[in-house]
């Protein structure tokens, strides 16, 4: 990369910034990426849209990572629009992924047209059902399509990002809660939110309330 860098080679620099991105990601080695991809800039000028959408997909990733949603979703839906529309199929199902996950994280509910793409829907499935979960706030959907999909969810690497999910699914489900009684009890509220104990609905629903107040 140096050596391009030297060159001012920018379809070098391009491609081997993304295999250096690529390999950081790949053994979860996320502080590195971000070091590199601070430390560098994207080459535009020469540089092909696969390239910049294949950056800009690394870059959504690190910064899905470091709490940055909002940066990350702009990073992910700029590398689906530079993706080739007609080919790299299995590219945009992966970008598409992470939109749906970080869209999520945003305390969006995304467009369900996103889910009946052509050629995405089986892939998509498996989010479909974490949104589904999470917009009605329904904790043991959520855990079902965890325990149902989990590996498909490591395997596509959005794994620990969903797990926090978890949090946006219990804040909804209050919410509905809170708008359907006046009154309820704990053990209700424990029940309905499918946690796994009173004490730890007492601690949620007090965070909650401190939060708002």
């Amino acid at each position: 990369y140096r050596t391009a860098s030297l060159k001012h080679d920018q379809i070098g620099q391009a491609t081997l910034l993304n295999l250096l991105l690529r390999n950081y990601l790949e053994f979860n080695l996320y502080e590195q990426a971000d070091t590199l991809m601070r430390k560098t800039s994207f080459p535009e000028g020469d540089a092909s849209n696969n390239q910049l959408a294949r950056y800009l997909y690394y870059t959504g990733r690190i910064k899905a990572v470091q709490l940055e949603y909002t940066d990350a979703f702009r990073s992910l839906q700029q590398a689906a629009r530079k993706a080739p529309q007609t080919s790299a199929l299995g590219f945009r199902k992966t970008v598409h992924k992470f939109i749906v996950v970080v869209q999520l994280l945003l305390g969006e509910i995304p467009d369900r047209s996103i889910f009946s793409q052509k050629g995405m829907v089986a892939s998509l499935k498996p989010y479909l059902h974490i949104c589904q979960a999470v917009r009605v706030g329904d904790l043991s959907a959520f855990h079902k399509a965890m325990q149902e999909y989990g590996q498909i969810f490591r395997g596509d690497q959005t794994y620990s990002l969903i797990v926090r999910l978890r949090h946006n699914v219990i804040k909804t489900g209050l919410k509905k809660i809170n708008m359907a009684y006046s009154h309820i009890s704990l053990a209700d509220v424990c029940a309905k939110l499918s946690l796994e104990s009173e004490q730890d609905t007492e601690f949620i629903v007090a965070k909650c309330v401190q939060v708002s107040a």
